[in-house]
């Protein structure tokens, strides 16, 4: 298995959540994943995935 060293970035919330109040542009964490790597391991452009989220873990797998 390859391993990657990604940041969690800093980001901005586009959209105001119902459940609270408006306070202005909120920031939000993202991660970015991008390269000829992704595709080398099988996720190709179109391919529907799923993302299992855990405490500290995300598993990515295609659907």
């Amino acid at each position: 298995m390859n391993k990657r060293h990604i940041i969690v970035r800093e980001g901005h919330r586009d959209y105001c959540l119902k459940s609270a109040p408006h306070k202005g542009n909120p920031k939000t964490p993202f991660i970015l994943l991008k390269g000829t790597w992704l595709e080398e391991s099988g996720f190709v452009i179109g391919l529907p995935i799923c993302v299992q989220v855990t405490q500290n873990r995300l598993i990515i797998t295609p659907q």
